[in-house]
């Protein structure tokens, strides 16, 4: 019995490759957030006048 014969092998395959495309996007994504320039601004220094 070959593996690469089953369809499950190619869904889980898939499913692999899809999970880590995922996981790698939220994980680009957060260092882009966390290195933003603007990321702690705060609006509440000019509404009270600090």
């Amino acid at each position: 019995f070959w593996v690469t014969n089953r369809p499950s092998f190619y869904f889980a395959l898939m499913s692999v490759i899809i999970g880590m495309q995922l996981f790698l996007a939220g994980f680009v994504s957060e260092l882009v957030t966390r290195n933003a320039p603007g990321r702690n601004a705060y609006l509440i220094e000019d509404k009270i006048g600090l």
